[in-house]
């Protein structure tokens, strides 16, 4: 039944996006200056901050938009990190400075969030006219999958297989969805991790963080949670006669992703000359809940209808957390599992990210994907069925807002 809804919504809301760019797919790459071009234009020595934008010169001005190849380039104000995507489908493993036009702003950081930009490759068979549709596509199996795994997840927790649906409704993933990025595809590996963690299916939970961890880089509070739950599990029992059988294949499990990852990273350093960890994350993080404060100062009257869709995300976003906070508390659910102890790392990295990413819904509520499904996985353990049928009907408006706010934008 989630899994259903979890098409349907997606399919629904595609085919509205599609009808809306009157059938190009390539507009939800979202490509544009200073990082695409089309081949009538020069190419960029650098795509970053220091580029210009603005309609005094070629990039940013009504000459940016155009056509290039299978790829509708737009103006300066529509690009968006979907372009990196399709140039990991287009070439997955290229380390040449331009690829179909597009030309990576952090070589190491778009490429070691590679998995979603392979499978598009792998999807459409290495023809780059179809990437725009295999990116769209991988983006609806995984909004299914996010359903039929919540399903399992809820079943799991003692709850009908339709709670499931609340993970489908994220709102982070209506911007997945119009914007060719990798967080449904992440949140499905991710989920599916923790269901087989529930059923002791040791490889496979492995298996899927690993393919997580190189899909989405912040998705690895989970396989550190799960191998530092396995630790400590170990390390409460006395002696070894009572150790917990499950600990160790649970902190191999754990600790194969984050092996997989260090090694990802290092090869990144070796192919770029970066690590893609210190690539930006200078830039995202301040003092705690110091960028929230920064931001809600400014929208808290809101001005326009962006302002207020903003300002309802962010408090949405901290209403979530804090009930599933409530919840686990009320349980007094004191043992560390793996999936608090994850909730607990991913809540962590949103209350330190800086006033650049809370400036705009877009930013923070793909950034707290990982919190966002953490809490509802723990609202449907622990929370009554008032509260998760409110997190429900919560969920599912900021839901529709966000959706209609991106067909408005689109085009």
């Amino acid at each position: 039944m989630p899994g259903l809804a979890g098409l349907v919504l997606a399919l629904a809301f595609v085919g509205a996006l599609l009808v809306r760019a009157e059938g190009d797919p390539s507009l939800l790459v979202h490509a544009g200056a200073p990082c695409t071009t089309v081949e009538a234009l020069p190419a960029l020595t650098a795509c970053d901050a220091s580029v210009p934008t603005t309609n005094e010169g070629v990039i940013g001005g009504p000459g940016t938009a155009g056509a290039r190849g299978s790829l509708t380039v737009q103006g300066a104000d529509q690009a968006f990190d979907g372009q990196f995507f399709y140039r990991l489908g287009v070439s997955p493993w290229s380390t040449d400075d331009r690829v179909a036009g597009v030309q990576n702003d952090l070589p190491s950081l778009r490429n070691a969030r590679w998995g979603y930009g392979a499978l598009a490759w792998a999807v459409s068979a290495g023809d780059p006219d179809l990437v725009p549709w295999a990116l769209i596509a991988i983006n609806v199996a995984a909004a299914a999958a996010v359903g039929a795994i919540g399903g399992g997840l809820a079943r799991s927790a003692g709850r009908h297989a339709a709670w499931g649906a609340l993970f489908v409704l994220w709102p982070g993933f209506a911007y997945s969805l119009s914007l060719d990025t990798s967080e449904l595809m992440a949140g499905a590996l991710l989920l599916g991790g923790l269901l087989a963690l529930r059923h002791q299916r040791w490889v496979a939970t492995g298996a899927l963080l690993t393919a997580a961890v190189l899909t989405r880089d912040t998705t690895t509070v989970v396989p550190f949670a799960v191998a530092l739950a396995g630790g400590i599990a170990g390390l409460r029992t006395r002696s070894a006669d009572e150790r917990d059988r499950t600990a160790l294949p649970q902190v191999a499990a754990g600790a194969v992703p984050l092996l997989a990852f260090g090694g990802w990273q290092l090869l990144q350093r070796s192919r770029f000359g970066s690590l893609p960890l210190t690539s930006s994350g200078d830039n995202n993080l301040s003092a705690p809940l110091g960028g929230f404060v920064e931001q809600f100062a400014k929208v808290v009257v809101p001005s326009d209808s962006a302002e207020a869709l903003r300002l309802v995300s962010m408090v949405g976003l901290l209403a979530l957390i804090a009930a599933a906070a409530w919840s686990v508390a009320r349980a007094r659910a004191i043992a560390p599992t793996a999936e608090q102890l994850a909730w607990a790392g991913a809540v962590a990295v949103v209350l330190l990210l800086n006033a650049y990413l809370w400036s705009g819904a877009t930013a923070f509520l793909r950034a707290s994907t990982e919190a966002g499904l953490l809490s509802i996985l723990l609202l449907l353990e622990f929370a009554v069925v008032r509260l998760r049928t409110l997190v429900a009907v919560g969920l599912a408006a900021l839901w529709a807002g966000t959706g209609l706010a991106q067909l408005t934008k689109l085009g």
